[in-house]
């Protein structure tokens, strides 16, 4: 392949095949020229077989070539990251044991010592990412870059378009037995009233969508944008497995335009509900508490204490090491859904009532129209994803907890129907403004009225005035003054009969009526008017025949 200053390089590659159902072989890349091709090394170290196996890959993904154009503070960082390992022996049932690297030197002394043929059950747990983590991790199991690109792309809401492409590669081509990445939502809780601006996590760059507080409430709730990404391979013969888990790290500054903002937060109503069956009254007194703090810190909680939750047969396959880590974007994306249930009645109460601030409640429904649809686009990549089927969830009672794939399918159908009920909505407080627009238009027709009934009393004086010229013995102070008066009332009153005569006479499609003969019938004038004015002709009833 041609690399960015136009040089060859050469690659011999022997069945790397990300999507494997066993491990590959480290890839042999050979450059077949002195000049170095340093594309991906925003991704990891420049220099690096990893980085090399990138360049050679970037023909087929082009955006390996960049980073996110929003990583403006350069969060890609060595040592921005933290691996934890969790253990168990490939046997049995799973006791996961607990080791942590802080520094990269110690991850490479640990790889070091493995090889693809090891019996055991590891998990390794990456919070954040780092250029230095990525390099050594990815030249140990050699995964498809895609892996750690999809978990940097920022995925921040913009009518702009970037360079940087977040997209899913073809379904076909998915293997979620192996790898797959989720993206979701975390509600967090801030202990102040926060502006409605864009805000971003500082590491991560993802966004942070403020809403609204109530009357009642000084603090904010903010909606966080989160990834999560899966991969796992079986060792040689079947023994042991090996995966790796993407995480983000907990929302500690918040970017605002460049400027970092440190503030307090906390999960949105102590984080969600529990997914495992209630425990007996001894495993609860046993069992640690949840720690709702990240989730690196709620994984490691579920792999060390919960794992006999699972059947010994189900640990075998690697793939069971993703179903806490799903159990737990399931549980967030049911928290989600309740927030923004809760969130629409307030809304519509505003249809019942005196409608008052119509501007600020249709920027915040449009808000959560707008965010429902991204929140369903979302959950359909993940059903993509891990493989499930966008179709409605047989039933709205699951009899096996351990069935993730109705939980999918549930939320995708509850994001679907809040997103028709947000424009449902919308739509009637269209109406209810263009009728609140229509009253208004009103208001000022009948200010109209006034000024043209007062125009009625100046105009006949006014051409009584011109008519006299107002001169000689008509003019003011002499004898005949008197004249203009007696013609201009008699003139305004006269203008007004006929104004009432042509006001009651005419309908609102401008057709002459009977109204004013009531009036004339005590004079005996009515009946013979009354063969002068045309009958309205009756309707005609419509039968099946028409």
């Amino acid at each position: 392949m041609a690399n960015a200053n136009g040089t060859t390089m050469g690659v011999q590659m022997q069945h790397i095949t990300p999507n494997a159902s066993s491990p590959s072989p480290a890839p042999s890349v050979t450059p077949t020229s002195t000049v170095d091709d340093d594309t991906g090394s925003w991704l990891c170290e420049k220099g690096s077989d990893y980085q090399q196996y990138i360049a050679a890959l970037a023909g087929s993904n082009p955006g390996l070539r960049a980073p996110d154009p929003a990583h403006k503070n350069n969060q890609l960082t060595n040592g921005n990251a933290t691996v934890v390992l969790l253990e168990a022996s490939g046997t049995g049932k799973p006791r996961f044991k607990r080791q942590q690297f802080k520094h990269i030197a110690d991850l490479k002394r640990h790889l070091a010592s493995t090889d693809d043929k090891h019996d055991k059950r590891r998990i390794y747990i990456m919070e954040g990412l780092a250029p230095d983590f990525i390099s050594v991790l990815g030249g140990h199991f050699w995964m498809d870059p895609w892996f750690f690109q999809g978990q940097e792309r920022s995925c921040v809401w913009s009518s702009e378009f970037t360079p940087a492409s977040d997209m899913l590669p073809q379904p076909s081509v998915l293997q979620p037995e192996k790898a797959f990445r989720l993206q979701y939502c975390e509600l967090r809780q801030f202990p102040k009233t926060m502006p409605n601006v864009p805000f971003f996590c500082w590491r991560t760059n993802r966004h942070v969508g403020m809403t609204p507080p109530r009357k009642a409430e000084k603090s904010t709730v903010a909606i966080l944008r989160r990834k999560i990404a899966f991969w796992s391979r079986q060792t040689e013969g079947n023994k042991g497995w090996d995966a790796i888990i993407l995480c983000d790290p907990q929302l500690g500054e918040l970017n605002n335009k460049g400027s970092k903002l440190e503030i307090d937060n906390d999960s949105f109503q102590d984080g969600y509900i529990d997914f495992l069956p209630p425990p007996t009254p001894q495993q609860a007194r046993t069992k640690p508490k949840h720690p709702h703090h990240s989730v690196l810190k709620d994984l490691c909680h579920y792999f060390e204490n919960h794992a006999d939750a699972l059947k010994d047969d189900e640990w075998k396959k690697p793939i069971t090491a993703s179903f806490f880590l799903k159990k737990i974007v399931i549980g967030h994306s049911m928290q989600l859904i309740d927030y923004i249930k809760a969130m629409l009645p307030s809304l519509e109460l505003h249809l019942t009532t005196a409608w008052v601030d119509e501007q600020d409640q249709w920027k915040s429904l449009q808000t959560i129209s707008r965010r429902c649809g991204n929140y369903r686009d979302d959950m359909e990549d993940t059903l993509l994803s891990i493989g499930v089927s966008l179709d409605e969830p047989k039933s709205t009672r699951i009899r096996d907890w351990r069935d993730v794939d109705q939980d999918f399918q549930y939320i995708y159908m509850r994001l679907k129907v809040l997103k028709n009920r947000a424009d449902t909505l919308m739509s009637a407080m269209t109406g209810l403004a263009s009728i609140a627009g229509n009253r208004q238009n009103l208001e000022e027709a009948k200010r109209v009225k006034r000024l043209n009934l007062l125009a009625l009393v100046f105009i006949p004086l006014a051409y009584t005035s011109s008519l006299f010229s107002m001169q000689d013995s008509y003019a003011p102070g002499n004898g005949q003054f008197w004249v203009y008066w007696v013609s201009a009332l008699l003139l305004v009153l006269f203008t007004f009969f006929v104004t009432w005569v042509l006001d009651t006479a005419l309908d609102d499609a401008a057709q002459w009526t009977l109204r004013p003969l009531r009036w004339l019938k005590f004079w005996g004038w009515g009946r013979k008017l009354e063969a002068y004015v045309p009958q309205p002709k009756p309707k005609r009833t419509k039968t099946i025949y028409g």
